[in-house]
């Protein structure tokens, strides 16, 4: 229960600080006192104590002797600006093929790829799991081959989201092969392949990935500071050429680190619904560095309301990238999710899910999730403390508050690729910005992770990826004034 109790204040703190309840700003910012706190939480000094020291830890406040804990200074940057222009292009390989290859490189430090889910080795609990499930009755795992995926899986779904308010029926979920295969049968239910689609943009990797094999075209509608002008730049872009079907990364969209409100997802199902667009989402809200884990799009949807959404989660973010297990939430779309997979997938492993649903049913997944949640902020706030000495304020920095990825924008329009010719020599990898566009655009963008093991090489690699990045910009700025 104390665990609990200072884990509720730290929670409380980072949201009023998000909200900006408290403020870094010159004459606001300071917490309640020790005592005030734990008066006003009911709870015990040395609970509150621990809750401002793990606060202090995260670097989300400091402290001022003999007066005080006080909201840390944080970048005053604002939100990158992608242009409003509505982007036609056609998906084709790129760029991304080089990048790809140097994750399979051992000799280099892959800060281009997202595997936030090695940062804490799990192998120890999967191998017990599956010696328990097959001890149970193998040859009745192999006979069994639920369309759907094995119910006792799918019921353990429903409980798990219900945790954070988040209510679905077993008729709303569909167990796949992992998020490549959810997102096949999403644009196969919603009977896109072939046909034009929308994503935001910058592209999510992992959207763009599968699009390229389809040979699509895409529509980029450019991310906008305000949610609404980028729902009227939808607009815009559907009465110039009407489309059926648009994908959306709602929670710490990939690269940009953007979480959408609840309100921000509801005004876009409003306009799914009103445009009888299906939409097909990429839930990573289980990377939420708070609390309570962010609402999917499939959530907010109205009884009455005839949106069509498909939402796709996996377990590769949470257990192990070699969990090959995820599932789609059908909302007014379970049928043809349900047909999709049917014709054109097989049947994920038995074993695997009844893995998945001891792990779940057990309650240790969510202590899983708690740990993970913990050492992937405790692996950004070290990237962010080695990189901002080096780096200042030379260059944008995001700020996300979930999710693996930090995204970076070069000033004075230098390029990444350049940059990224330069940090390959040096054993590194980063993914230029132009891998998150169809026509390559955000030439002076690019991301990396922080979600990868924390080690001595992890260490010395951010740090030295900081010094690369300073050299360049130092070294391109001197010779313009040359």
């Amino acid at each position: 229960m104390a665990q609990f109790k200072y884990r509720k204040i730290v929670d409380e703190v980072i949201r009023s600080i998000e909200l900006g309840v408290v403020s870094d700003q010159e004459g606001g910012g300071k917490l309640h006192s020790v005592r005030e706190c734990a008066k006003m939480n009911e709870v015990g000094v040395s609970t509150v104590i621990q809750a401002y020291h793990e606060l202090e830890r995260l670097g989300w406040i400091y402290a001022k002797p003999k007066r005080g804990y006080f909201v840390s200074p944080r970048r005053g940057l604002l939100q990158p600006d992608y242009g409003c222009k509505v982007n036609r292009g056609h998906a084709g390989q790129d760029l991304a093929s080089a990048v790809q290859y140097s994750f399979n490189d051992p000799d280099i430090l892959p800060l281009s790829c997202t595997a936030p889910s090695t940062v804490i080795d799990n192998e120890l609990v999967l191998n017990r799991l599956h010696r328990q499930v097959l001890k149970h009755r193998p040859y009745k795992l192999m006979m069994q081959d639920p369309i759907e995926g094995i119910a006792e899986l799918r019921e353990e779904i429903c409980r798990h989201l219900l945790r954070s308010g988040q209510v679905f029926s077993l008729q709303q979920v569909l167990v796949t092969n992992g998020r490549q295969e959810g997102l096949l049968l999403a644009l196969t239910a919603a009977q896109a392949i072939g046909k034009t689609v929308a994503v935001e943009s910058p592209v999510s990797f992992y959207f763009q990935a599968i699009l390229k094999q389809f040979n699509a075209d895409v529509i980029e509608v450019p991310m906008q500071g305000k949610y609404e002008d980028e729902l009227a730049l939808l607009s815009q872009a559907y009465e110039t050429q009407p489309f059926d079907t648009y994908l959306v990364n709602p929670s710490f969209a990939d690269p940009t680190g953007r979480l959408l409100s609840n309100e921000d997802k509801l005004a876009l199902i409003d306009w799914a619904a009103a445009h009888h667009v299906t939409l097909i989402e990429y839930d990573r809200s289980e990377l939420y560095f708070g609390g309570i884990r962010p609402a999917t799009i499939a959530s907010l949807v109205n009884e009455s309301t005839a949106c069509k959404v498909i939402s796709i989660g996996d377990f590769y973010d949470t257990i192990s990238p070699s969990i090959s297990l995820g599932y789609l939430l059908c909302i007014n779309t379970f049928d043809a999710c349900q047909f999709a997979k049917q014709t054109v997938a097989e049947e994920p492993g038995m074993a695997l899910q009844h893995m998945v649903s001891n792990l779940l049913g057990s309650g240790k997944y969510q202590k899983l999730l708690f740990k993970l949640r913990e050492q992937i902020r405790c692996n950004y706030q070290k990237s962010i403390n080695l990189l901002t000495p080096v780096l200042g304020e030379s260059l944008y920095m995001s700020q996300p508050d979930g999710g693996p990825c930090l995204w970076f924008k070069l000033p004075g329009g230098l390029s990444s690729e350049a940059l990224w010719a330069k940090v390959i020599e040096s054993k590194l990898s980063i993914a230029p910005g132009a891998m998150f566009s169809f026509n390559h655009s955000y030439d002076d963008y690019f991301r990396i992770t922080y979600a990868l093991p924390w080690d001595e090489k992890m260490e010395s690699g951010v740090l030295r990826l900081g010094e690369i990045i300073r050299d360049y910009i130092e070294g391109a700025n001197s010779g313009r004034a040359v």
